[in-house]
């Protein structure tokens, strides 16, 4: 017996030291002395050894083993009879199933606890195991019965005469009430509560029940007395309550501030909170406080500041585990992305959001995820499915009393019905939430609501009406201080004068739109501005088309270069150290001195408003205009699927992304497809007819201004998707293509033109070359070997007389310190376009775990280090396809490369066949550099060689364009 109370003693000890895996030893060793001591006296050491295992397998989640010695210790009390240990079983029982998530048995033992309670009178114990269930039910979702199990315990409280846990009670009961949206309710049980607390003097406790009755409020839509209840818990808070407390007020009253449009006073107060919360060390709180912060900042259209703040809350709320509170910032960021045109980082958000709604079962966070869904779709131009969403949305909203998204719902459904000609049940939905939001006091949503509702009216040729509810929403914006919707309204009502005849008014209104968008944009990150611009284009347009109006060509062109690849503007600006003017001025003399520095060369520049083409042509500082009318917009996308229709599948490898991505077959079944062929087996006999496309845009992009080109370089500044048009294939009536006659080369815009001639002498490298082809990627990516693109690389590096990088030696390390001393960068690699990512040797190939940033170059990383090539030559597949924007054009690797400090990218616009890819290659290397021309040159002779030649067809010479200044390389 004595080695028995030693190895109890022992095993106590080192479960007070928190050494529970020796203890559970210890206990389990106890165990086996005391059976072959065969203690008859008593049960209760042996009761004791059990409870103390189990409680030990609890303390190291081993609940499944903790649950059977609670299961053993029931079994051997049976025979004893001991209620106390029944008790204190049961109730440890419900404690581990609530851990391990299983509410249901939790619940099943705690009315066996029940029962005990009440046989035994004990009321204390039969309040805690109300709680308890309580908690369980709340769990589960079923709200009903939590409030049912905290009403009896309620009861007894009263029964008792305890006060503090009878006002704990009610205030929880409220609270639940405020979560269903039953706010009568919620108010009355939290009144009570705070009479309650009134009258037995707790001054904290009355503080955090006027923060309960204010954000009860708050989503009953009654800001006023939301601020009257948040004001008075503060006073309280600062007096008797923590710095956190304080905290927790600040929030909640910005966020009642931003709610009625009082952006200033909430951003103050959103402040102040977050210092609080970052001094306290408070995850949850502090998580808040980034979500308080970045919906202040989405309302004033500080969209760089909403997105850092709302994405760090989404990461903090995240980590605390709590689903509800980090499914509303997902719905606020997914609204973030939105506004700025990012729709895919929206949908993501708003998917994600909807997981943590479902894990919650919180229908008002779900209501405004599906709104914004709605948007998203509705903005994509599926208005079927947007209609869908939205309809979800306000049935939520209607079922949960939530006026805000009720509003909300029914002015996206305005928008939808505006957006598919629906005007009539457009112009109803509305009216029903302007109507709402006025009574709510949501200045914001008002001010949107009314300015689609002006559009509407423009549509249906009702101008007056049009113009009121348009300057009455320029006069919210104005109020509430939220530029990105003052900048909105103001180009609609510059559109509504226009149609008017009112053209100082119009043009002062796209004035004011153009300066509040760039003040907008001014510390957003290059992937926002590219999105933000593409939202707030429309003011250049306009403006430019008010211009060409009364004949102010040279100012039409000005306005809309104004707005032109801005984002690629800002990045080349940081890479040259050269300073942008945004004056009008400047854009004016900016244009005449780069067609003078051009001698050579004809710019063409190019626009597209509505169905009107226009063309600027500038050849020694003189600008002429045309335009054209088009009867149907072309989409140059349509033009390359025509293109290459009824062709055989080239025999190329699959040099994309997609087997890394899971996007399509494997490298093996494309080749075994590659060799059928789609046409009759005569079609390589037949010769190639031109396809009749070409005609038509020829006549659409450069018959108009044929006549005004007297050079034979032509600089071509296309818009949008135009990028996507191969020019140099376009024919004329005599069969004549467009690159026999020109040296065509590509620019987003007149101002990266003007920044890379405009670059330091000495910034881009004389000499070097770095020739990339087929890198070992990791075997994990799925991604084929490319054995045509290290024949390509080792046969152009021969040529060159370097060696070139493949296989092994390509790593992301070795690649990325090469681009910065190099003047030549050749890639023939895996790469998306899209993404801005091309595939190489992994920088650690002995790690065992796959990760990206071993082995993949983003363009982030290449804007990092920059480069300063004169030439990239990208043979990756449709390395000069992207993500095509109306102001920026074509965003993607060619880009990237570009604003990383490249003078010059040659890209291709579809895969081409691997032999005339290599052929193609060598021609121009070697007319680059054994024939010393430059790159437009190089690019005009090796067409003409593959033109010539019976062996290619136009697909295989047509897709290559050089992108940027014209260069030749150094000996």
């Amino acid at each position: 017996m004595k080695n028995f109370l030693i190895t109890c003693r022992v095993a106590d000890f080192l479960f007070n030291s928190h050494l529970y895996h020796k203890a559970i030893d210890m206990y389990k060793e106890a165990q086996v002395l005391l059976k072959r001591n065969k203690v008859e006296r008593s049960n209760d050491p042996e009761l004791l050894l059990h409870y103390k295992l189990a409680i030990s397998y609890g303390c190291v989640n081993e609940f499944k083993k903790a649950l059977d010695s609670y299961k053993r210790l029931l079994k051997i009390n049976e025979e004893v009879g001991n209620r106390d240990w029944e008790v204190r079983t049961y109730r440890d029982i419900t404690k581990m199933h609530s851990f391990m998530g299983r509410h249901a048995q939790s619940i099943f033992f705690l009315r066996k606890l029940l029962q005990i309670a009440k046989e035994t009178e004990d009321k204390r114990a039969a309040i805690e195991t109300y709680l308890a269930m309580g908690y369980n039910y709340y769990n589960l979702n079923k709200r009903d019965k939590f409030i049912e199990c905290y009403k009896d315990a309620l009861e007894i409280c009263g029964e008792i005469g305890d006060r503090r846990k009878e006002g704990e009670i009610l205030c929880r009961i409220g609270y639940t009430y405020k979560d269903l949206t039953n706010f009568p309710e919620a108010i009355r049980y939290l009144e009570n509560a705070l009479q309650l607390f009134k009258e037995i003097g707790e001054c904290k406790e009355k503080g955090g029940l006027y923060q309960a009755l204010g954000m009860t409020y708050h989503e009953k839509g009654d800001f006023g007395k939301a601020l009257e209840y948040h004001f008075k818990s503060l006073e309280l808070m600062k007096k008797h309550g923590e710095e956190v407390d304080v905290g927790v007020c600040y929030n909640n009253i910005g966020t009642t501030y931003n709610a009625i449009g009082k952006h200033s006073e909430a951003l103050e107060y959103f402040k102040n909170t977050l210092e609080i919360m970052k001094k306290c060390g408070d995850k949850v709180l502090l998580g808040k406080a980034h979500h308080g912060l970045g919906l202040c900042y989405t309302s004033i259209g500080q969209f760089a500041d909403a997105i850092e703040h709302q994405v760090e809350a989404v990461k903090i709320l995240g980590e605390t585990g709590l689903k509800f509170e980090k499914g509303r910032a997902l719905a606020v960021l997914g609204t973030s992305y939105s506004t700025i045109g990012h729709k895919r980082e929206a949908m993501n958000s708003f998917q994600e959001a909807i997981q943590c709604s479902r894990a919650v079962g919180d229908r008002r966070v779900k209501s405004n995820v599906y709104h914004g869904l709605g948007d998203v779709y509705v903005c994509l131009g599926d208005t079927e499915k947007g209609e869908m969403y939205l309809k979800k949305s306000l049935a939520l909203a209607k079922e949960t009393r939530d006026k805000s998204n009720e509003a909300e719902a029914y002015a996206g459904l305005g928008f939808c019905y505006m957006c598919c000609g629906r005007h009539t049940e457009s112009v109803e939905n509305f009216n029903l939430g302007i109507s709402l939001m006025q009574e709510i006091g949501s200045k914001p949503g008002e001010a949107t609501a009314l300015m689609n509702l002006g559009s509407v009216h423009q549509k249906i040729g009702k101008r007056k009406e049009a113009k009121q509810f348009l300057q009455k929403a320029l006069r919210i914006t104005r109020q509430i201080g939220d530029k990105g919707a003052e900048q909105e309204a103001l180009t609609l009502l510059g559109i509504c004068h226009t149609k008017e005849g009112e053209v100082k008014k119009a043009y002062d209104c796209f004035l004011q739109s153009i300066t509040r968008a760039e003040k907008n944009r001014e510390l957003l990150r290059d992937e926002h501005k590219l999105s933000l611009d593409n939202v707030t284009f429309t003011s250049y347009y306009e403006l430019c088309s008010l211009h060409i109006s009364r004949g102010h060509f040279a100012e039409a062109l000005c306005t809309v270069e104004r707005g032109r690849a801005r984002a690629l503007g800002d990045l080349l600006s940081k890479k040259y150290g050269i300073q942008r003017h945004n004056s009008h001025k400047f854009y004016l003399n900016s244009v005449r001195d780069l067609s003078i520095k051009n001698p050579l060369s004809t710019i063409l520049f190019m626009a597209t408003h509505g169905f009107d083409k226009y063309f600027w042509v500038l050849e020694n500082g003189e600008v002429q205009f045309r335009s054209l009318k088009c009867k149907v917009a072309k989409d140059a996308i349509e033009m390359l699927t025509s293109l290459l229709r009824r062709k055989s599948v080239p025999e190329c490898e699959d040099r994309s992304l997609s087997a890394y991505y899971g996007l399509k077959s494997s490298s093996k079944e494309i080749k075994d497809k590659s060799k059928q062929r789609l046409v009759e087996e005569d079609e390589e006999e037949e010769e190639e007819k031109v396809d009749t496309n070409l005609y038509e845009w020829y006549d659409d992009l450069f018959a108009p201004i044929a006549d005004l080109v007297h050079r034979q370089d032509i600089i071509i500044i296309p818009e949008g998707k135009d990028f996507m048009v191969p020019f140099g294939a376009l024919c004329d009536n005599n069969d004549k293509f467009l690159s026999e006659t020109f040296r065509i080369r590509l620019i987003p815009s007149l101002t990266a033109l003007r920044m890379i001639q405009d670059s330091p002498e000495d910034y881009h490298s004389a000499t070097g070359a770095l020739i990339v082809g087929n890198p070992s990627v990791p075997p994990q990516t799925k991604l084929p070997s490319l054995p045509a693109a290290r024949r390509e690389a080792l046969e152009i590096a021969e040529l060159l007389g370097v060696s070139a990088t493949v296989g092994d030696e390509a790593t992301k390390n070795q690649v990325l310190r090469r681009i910065q001393e190099v003047s030549l960068i050749h890639i023939a690699a895996h790469g998306d376009p899209e993404r801005g990512e091309i595939a190489l040797a992994s920088s650690f190939p002995s790690r065992r775990t796959l990760r990206k940033d071993d082995f993949m170059l983003t363009m982030e990383d290449v804007a990092k280090v920059g480069t300063r090539a004169k030439l990239v030559v990208l043979s990756c597949c449709h390395s000069g396809d992207g993500q095509i924007m109306k102001t920026e054009g074509v965003v993607g690797i060619s880009r990237a490369f570009l604003a990383a400090g490249a003078r010059s990218v040659l890209a291709s616009l579809w895969a081409v066949d691997d032999r005339a890819t290599k052929e193609f290659m060598i021609c121009f290397y070697g007319h680059l550099k054994r024939d010393k021309l430059n790159a437009s040159e190089a690019l005009h002779q090796t067409m003409k060689w593959m033109r010539d030649s019976k062996r290619y067809r136009i697909r295989d010479w047509t897709p290559f364009v050089l992108i940027g200044d014209d260069i030749t390389l150094d000996s």
